[in-house]
């Protein structure tokens, strides 16, 4: 933990969302991939503007040490809500979100439910539509209410999931190389039962409120930095710029031919000039 940062905990929605916050100047909300954490970020704050900006870096709810958000309505929206409550507990109203990967598309969520707490968005390797428009929500989080078939569920997924995690981190860091280090910090985090949950549970909102939020993308007003690597083997650079540039076409986007889908990790530099950058526009 660096020593500007702080690790702390709110309660929002009946549920515990663990976070780190550093700086003190305007606030920037970070929200981590699928799966990920909040210290997806942590690199960002080696020479960050401590007196400009106001970092708040949590835990996605179900993710880490962030407790599940209870959705009982099964409401694919529930989680820009939380998101605008914490805008409200951490960041005095109004920030500039930082979406990495999936976090980019909930902040577009976030952006059309409440405009007026988004000041402008950076994405880091956008991931804002599934590679096959066809992919439908994965019936599993559901089939796991069950007592029996949830109990035996939650033995196996995490063994047959550490195959298809390892090569999901390999691609994340294509075109580089994953350590083993980062393999046997991060592996046996994201394949615990309840982080394979929230991962499905945060791709089923996705694939459920798709349709409807690329119909809204026009609807978002706020300024918006992309920052995409062109060797990136989770999403298609192409598709994704693509999708952006016909559906927001005042976005800037910068193009890294040496960088994947990890920028966060790999390029820390260049993402904090897209954040210095959004915050030029405003």
């Amino acid at each position: 933990m660096g020593t500007l940062e702080q690790t702390t905990a709110v309660e929002i929605k009946d549920t515990r969302i663990s976070l780190s916050e550093a700086g003190k100047g305007d606030s920037v909300l970070f929200l981590h991939g699928n799966p990920g954490s909040r210290k997806d970020f942590t690199s960002l704050l080696d020479g960050f503007a401590a007196d400009k900006y106001h970092f708040v870096m949590p835990d996605r709810p179900g993710h880490m040490s962030s407790e599940e958000l209870i959705n009982d309505n099964n409401d694919p929206w529930l989680d820009s809500e939380m998101f605008a409550e914490l805008i409200d507990n951490k960041c005095g109203g109004r920030a500039v979100l930082v979406g990495y990967s999936l976090g980019s598309y909930i902040a577009c969520k976030i952006a059309l439910r409440h405009p007026e707490k988004v000041r402008g968005i950076v994405m880091l390797a956008p991931f804002l539509a599934p590679k096959d428009p066809g992919e439908k929500p994965s019936s599993i989080p559901e089939l796991c209410r069950g007592a029996i078939l949830g109990t035996i569920l939650g033995i196996l997924m995490p063994l047959l999931s550490q195959t298809k995690m390892q090569q999901h981190l390999e691609a994340v860091f294509a075109p580089g190389k994953v350590s083993e280090d980062y393999l046997e910090t991060w592996m046996p985090r994201y394949t615990r039962f309840e982080a394979l949950m929230a991962v499905m549970a945060d791709k089923n909102a996705m694939l459920q409120t798709c349709k409807e939020l690329h119909e809204r993308l026009s609807e978002i007003k706020c300024p918006i930095q992309v920052l995409i690597g062109d060797g990136d083997k989770v999403c298609s650079p192409d598709q994704q710029a693509s999708l952006l540039s016909e559906k927001l076409p005042e976005t800037e986007i910068v193009r890294l031919a040496d960088a994947g889908h990890a920028l966060n990790l790999s390029h820390p530099l260049d993402c904090l000039k897209a954040i210095d950058a959004i915050f030029a526009r405003l």
